[in-house]
């Protein structure tokens, strides 16, 4: 499914303001403060997450970008180089901005080891690449883009066909972005590199009509400001088909990822076609993902954890999808060590929150440290939400919690196929109109909350809900997530889904791929 979203327009050419806010806080600081860079790793660095029990990580995307082979004609870079010089290896440039200018179509330009303190602008008269040859900027032993003189963004990325990757770049601190993407940037890709220490909005934006472009492979953290929103990637109202794959995202004091809006003020067109797939997203102050007014979203693959409540800023737990939100497809992700794993609804501008599918996604280990639920579903105003072929376990809180009221009803909610192994299956407020449920599989004695009463399943049913719903006191293989044998072959068939057995499993995994 696909995306969009409403943003202030940010200039890539000088220093603006923040403009990102937006949900409540899901994570505390790290420890090693929202300046330094904290992690010595390298691009690509993948922690150990440390979450109690076993899942299996992301499956990265499964097509990634590929690498010509062989290039038209090659520039080198150095910083010990001439820029009256040839551009060869024997007589490199000295400046990115120099090679820049050399490179056409087809041709690779290759930067030596150093430190490179000038701002990269992929624009005016840069030429662009073609799909048939891309134009590579390649870093050979990560060399470092740090501020210079001038200010403004680090890297500024305004062509089509530019493969930009292998670079450290540290903003150290200072108030601009660390790589902005707008206009005509289809076939673009930035991968392999580390992006950091930013003290601004985001470290990297996509606004002004960006369109096509990928991050792929990246480490990007540390974007922080003080008691304000700074996030790791930000897509902006007027950009469309993005893609953010396999990147590591984390230690920002905002958000991992944010589709942004400006809550109905701005008149701009919401970003539209977004590919969140096979990111770990962690220890942010806000959450890993946040979907604002943003159109045709698909958040696919991610581990999403070490998501808490800050002391001072609040927090809304892993991901929220919310105000004007439509077409959002989540699906296949791990959530765990968090307050609650997904947020759908609340503050809002306009219409509710539609076309949200949560199916396939391994809900578990969450926690109630600093007074937050310690489950996994909170749904709040939003219209015909599906929850479908999810696991739940491992929960401290209740799995969903519905039809409280917050911005407006929770309509036509369909959760169905789910396997609800947690003592509080379902908190049901008085404004879920609607509610559709059936096929699930629950632990023996779950409870369901409904106008201040406290119900079993049987009681539940007698309400006219979960009819051909059942429990199991071993609903799912713990070390594995994978459907107890309650589950296997007992799911309800939906239009979504392709089986390996005699019929689709209750839960997240399907057993018998």
């Amino acid at each position: 499914m696909r995306l969009r979203l409403t943003t202030l327009l940010l200039s890539t050419s000088v220093l603006l303001a923040s403009a990102c806010g937006g949900g409540t806080s899901s994570g505390p600081q790290s420890s090693t403060g929202s300046g330094g860079s904290g992690d010595t790793t390298s691009p690509g660095y993948t922690p150990t997450d440390g979450a109690p029990g076993a899942s299996p990580s992301p499956t990265p995307g499964a097509s990634e970008t590929p690498e010509p082979t062989s290039y038209a004609h090659e520039w080198v870079v150095s910083p010990t180089g001439d820029d009256a010089a040839a551009g060869t290896e024997s007589a490199p440039v000295r400046t990115l901005a120099k090679a820049l200018t050399l490179a056409g179509p087809g041709d690779r330009i290759r930067a030596l080891a150093g430190t490179y303190a000038e701002r990269v602008l992929i624009t005016g008269d840069v030429r662009a690449g073609t799909a048939e040859a891309p134009i590579t900027l390649e870093g050979v032993d990560t060399p470092h883009i740090v501020p210079g003189s001038a200010q403004g963004a680090l890297v500024v990325v305004e062509r089509p066909h530019w493969r930009i990757k292998g670079f450290d770049i540290d903003v150290q601190n200072k108030p601009s972005f660390a790589v902005a993407f707008s206009g005509d940037t289809e076939g673009t890709v930035l991968s392999n590199s580390e992006v950091h220490n930013a003290q601004y909005g985001a470290g990297i934006s996509f606004h002004n009509g960006a369109h096509g472009a990928t991050l792929e492979k990246n480490h990007i953290h540390h974007i922080s400001i003080p008691n304000k929103d700074g996030h790791g990637v930000m897509i902006q109202p007027t950009a469309r088909n993005i893609t953010v794959r396999d990147n590591v995202i984390h230690d920002n004091s905002g958000d991992s990822i944010q589709c942004y809006s400006t809550d109905g003020s701005d008149p701009s067109t919401p970003a539209d076609g977004l590919l969140i797939e096979g990111n770990d997203l962690y220890g942010n102050i806000e959450q890993s993902i946040d979907i604002k007014t943003c159109y045709n979203v698909t958040v696919r693959h991610n581990k999403m954890h070490k998501a808490r409540r800050h002391p001072t800023l609040g927090g809304n737990g892993a991901m929220v999808v919310h105000l004007s939100a439509r077409d959002v497809l989540i699906e296949e992700n791990d959530f765990y060590d968090a307050g609650l794993a997904i947020g759908v609804g609340g503050n809002r501008f306009g219409p509710y929150p539609s076309g949200i599918v949560i199916r396939r996604n391994r809900i578990r280990d969450m926690i109630t440290e600093g007074g937050m639920t310690g489950g996994g579903l909170q749904m709040a105003v939003s219209t015909g939400t599906q929850v479908v072929n999810n696991t739940f376990t491992r929960l401290q809180g209740p799995a969903i919690i519905m039809g409280s009221g917050d911005g407006g009803p929770t309509e036509n909610m369909v959760v169905k196929n789910n396997i609800i192994d947690a003592a509080q299956a379902m908190q049901v407020g008085s404004q879920a109109p609607g509610l559709t449920t059936g096929s699930n599989l629950y632990r023996p004695g779950a409870t369901f909350l409904k106008g201040g009463a406290t119900l079993n399943l049987s009681q539940w049913q007698a309400q006219g809900q979960d009819a051909n719903s059942y429990e199991d006191a071993a609903p799912v293989v713990q070390e594995t997530l994978a459907p107890g044998p309650a589950a296997v072959d007992r799911g309800e068939h939906l239009d979504f889904e392709a089986t390996c057995g005699a019929g689709p499993d209750i839960g997240a995994v399907e057993s018998s791929c």
